[in-house]
């Protein structure tokens, strides 16, 4: 990823942080911290979600395929 998203990313997550906990330095780092493993939570739900669909779409796709020869 390039760094000028990456800074963007960051710098969002910042401001998200700094809304939520109010103007403290201290507060906005924590945000900032949570912001990023929520990020990482979030991506790892949707890839958990995309990984069930699939399985069973394949699992599916496997029966209709026995049954059609």
């Amino acid at each position: 990823m390039k760094l000028r998203y990456k800074t963007l990313i960051w710098g969002t997550l910042a401001l998200i942080g700094l809304s939520l906990f109010g103007g403290s330095l201290w507060l906005w780092l924590a945000g900032l911290w949570l912001g990023k493993y929520i990020v990482r939570l979030l991506f790892a739900i949707t890839l958990a979600i995309v990984v069930y669909i699939l399985t069973y779409l394949l699992i599916i796709g496997g029966i209709f395929w026995l049954l059609i020869s």
